[in-house]
Formats: structure tokens, C-alpha cells, sequence
């Protein structure tokens, strides 16, 4: 969250200042207020932090899961482009390192040679998504999940950001997909899921608890007369009102072009005949692409490819 504030602020070429400990201030003009607070507003000196007790003691915006500061950053961030793009040139890695790497790999089967290597893109979605816990209070997050969209695996380690530039790459160049976009944010809700299902549900137990003796109440009000239109109408509102309930709504994605390394080899057994073999390479999961249903490698390391 405060990565995505001061990313906001960046994007605006502004640099918020600390002007003590956990409290920034940032000249905000008209346009900027406007977009924020609505066209009545006007430019000022805007003063922020995470923190609850500095808000209380400073008067500076609260900007936390569910606050009013949040939540008009986050409306701005959705009405700019839906989908951005974005690539990591090819010679940001060294590929002499990596074609050494490659043969190596396959120094068990026999000799290995190199008859061409072609410079192709494979394609990563990020999203960011905003989780909501619905139960007896309101509890917002916002999660970056990375899906390679040649694979349909989630990303789990820090991608490289800073090696990101503009645009993308000519379409001759960029790998075909397995996964439409769809089925990429499936795949990243499941994955959130599997996070959200390993944490406390407190809240959850909590809103079903009262759900229970709020419908124990009515139906002691009602009597036992559950067929009315009257007693079906209050049921539906306390369920509405009080069942927990989790919702995830992307905000934002981007479709980043990943470079890949492929090698025409020809591999030379110690017995048998000489096989020819694609193998494709990607440098920032580390990982080995056979083909678009047959993944294999090591467990990521990323460190002997960049220079």
C-alpha cells in the first residue's frame, strides 16, 4: 500500500517530503485536488500518513485499508488506462553466460552445440487486486500477483522492476500464449485465495455469529410465521447486512514482455545418433521452457544471468 502511494506521487513527478517521523507533505495543485477531492477543490499543501495516532496528533490524512485518503488514490489509479505495457530489453542479460549455462545443463547427454539462437518475448500479466473482507467491519487490501501467461504459473518471487522500460517489443517477436487474460485472473484470485484460506477468519466466525442470533431473534419475533413476504424481506437484509463475505475486483494490470533465449541445439550422445533439440530459455524466473505445455528447471535462483 505505502509502495503504491509513493509510486502514485512519482508517476506525478511529485516527492512527497517527510517533514517528521511517518508524516509526509506534498504540493498538491488544483488538477490534482480536483481529481481527489472533487471540482470544488483546490490546490494545497497535503499532508499524509499511515499511521492513526500521527493523524490524531497532526491533522495530516489517514491513508490505511478502508480510509477516505485510500480510497480517492485508488478511484484516481482506476480511471487511467485499464492495461498498460511495458518489456525488459534483451541486453540487460549477458548471453554469453547464459548460452554457457544452457550447454552445461546439458552436459550429461553428450556433446551440445549451437546452431542458432533466436531473441523471442514471452508474455507476464500483473494485477493489482483489491481484496475486500466483509464481516462485522470492512477490511481492503491491495495484492500484486504476476501470471506468466505462457505457462499459467504464479510468479512467487520479487520480479524485477527496475529493469522495466516503456512499450513493447514487434508482435513478430512475442511468444505465443497459453492463457487468455480470463484465465490469468482466475488464476490469481486462486492463488490469493490460498493466502487469504491460510490466515486468521476470525472475522468471518465473528459476522456469522451475530448473522446466527440476529436470524434466532427474528424468527422468535415472527413467531414462527417464516412464509410472510415481510419476515423473507428482514431475513434478506440481515443477511445482506451481516454475512462475511470476500470480493476481488482488479484495479489495474499491465502485460510486461519478458525476453527469452531459444537455441537450436544439436546434442551428440556418447552412443546413438545426434538429436536435434529446441530449448528455451527464460532469465528472470530461471526457468527452462520445453514447449508451451512442458516447463522444466530449477528452483529460481536468478543470479547467474545478470549483468
Amino acid at each position: 500500500m505505502k509502495q503504491m502511494v509513493f509510486d502514485f506521487f512519482k508517476l506525478l513527478h511529485l516527492e512527497p517530503v517527510e517533514i517528521r517521523k511517518g508524516v509526509w507533505q506534498v504540493q498538491a495543485d488544483d488538477d490534482l485536488m480536483k481529481e481527489l477531492d472533487g471540482w470544488r477543490a483546490q490546490g494545497r499543501l497535503l499532508q499524509f500518513t499511515f499511521d492513526k495516532k500521527a493523524a490524531e496528533m497532526y491533522g495530516a490524512d489517514l491513508i490505511c485499508p478502508g480510509s477516505y485518503r485510500l480510497h480517492s488514490i485508488v478511484q484516481v489509479i482506476r480511471r487511467q488506462g485499464i492495461l498498460s505495457q511495458a518489456h525488459i530489453p534483451h541486453q540487460y542479460f549477458h548471453e554469453p553466460s547464459i548460452r554457457k549455462k544452457v550447454l552445461s545443463g546439458l552436459g550429461a547427454e553428450g556433446r551440445a552445440y549451437v546452431v542458432n539462437c533466436s531473441l523471442p518475448y514471452a508474455q507476464y500479466l500483473q494485477f493489482e487486486i483489491l481484496v475486500e473482507e466483509k464481516g462485522l467491519q470492512k477490511k481492503e487490501s491491495i495484492h500484486t500477483v504476476m501470471v506468466d501467461l505462457s505457462s499459467g504459473r504464479v510468479l512467487k518471487f520479487a520480479f524485477p522492476y527496475h529493469l522495466l522500460r516503456d512499450g513493447g517489443v514487434g508482435i513478430e517477436a512475442i511468444r505465443k500464449r497459453k492463457l487468455g487474460f480470463k484465465q490469468a485472473f482466475l488464476r490469481a484470485t486462486e492463488h490469493l485465495q490460498e493466502i487469504i484460506e491460510a490466515t486468521d477468519h476470525t472475522w468471518a466466525r465473528e459476522a456469522t455469529d451475530k448473522l446466527t442470533l440476529e436470524e434466532a431473534k427474528l424468527r422468535e419475533f415472527f413467531q414462527g410465521n417464516s412464509d410472510s413476504n415481510e419476515y423473507r424481506a428482514k431475513e434478506d437484509e440481515i443477511k445482506q447486512r451481516l454475512a462475511p463475505t470476500l470480493t476481488m475486483d482488479a484495479l489495474r494490470s499491465a502485460l510486461l514482455l519478458i525476453p527469452l533465449y531459444q537455441y537450436r541445439l544439436v546434442v551428440v550422445p556418447t552412443r546413438g545418433k545426434e538429436q536435434s533439440k529446441t530449448l528455451t530459455y527464460d532469465p528472470v524466473s530461471n526457468w527452462y521452457l520445453q514447449d508451451l505445455d512442458q516447463i522444466t528447471g530449477d528452483s529460481p535462483d536468478r543470479t547467474s544471468t545478470h549483468h
